[in-house]
């Protein structure tokens, strides 16, 4: 087996145990009463608050946050921002490439118009496992 298409595997089942562990962080925060959100600014004086799981809208503006704001809607700080919760990170045994294909790889696999069908192919999987893990 070629050491690229092996490396890309190796990435690939990186990404999905760290998902997976970030979903079992994330489900006992919750289960602690956190609220999961993202967002932020979005534009020169906008910004946008919402629920990281559903993407429901919390709060948004056209001037800078307003801590009051926030102060109404999670009286208790319950409210984490996704930036916030650990993610461990992915980095897969290298099985012998070069540290720059390496990265070449694992960006190639990361970019949006990189399909799933692209990347079964070159790893040999199906694209429902390459989409899994993605």
């Amino acid at each position: 087996m070629d050491l690229a298409q092996e490396y890309v595997r190796r990435y690939l089942v990186s990404q999905r145990e760290a998902e997976s562990r970030l979903a079992d962080e994330i489900g006992k925060l919750e289960a602690v009463g956190h609220r999961i959100i993202d967002g932020g600014q979005t534009g020169q004086s906008s910004w946008m608050y919402t629920d990281w799981l559903t993407g429901e809208v919390i709060a948004s503006g056209d001037d800078d946050p307003d801590d009051e704001v926030f102060e109404q809607l999670d009286p208790d700080g319950m409210f984490l921002h996704i930036d916030n919760v650990v993610r461990h990170p992915v980095n897969p045994d290298n099985p012998g490439i070069p540290h720059s294909l390496a990265e070449a790889l694992r960006d190639w696999v990361d970019l949006l118009k990189t399909t799933d069908e692209d990347i079964a192919q070159f790893v040999g999987w199906s694209a429902d496992d390459v989409a899994a893990a993605r």
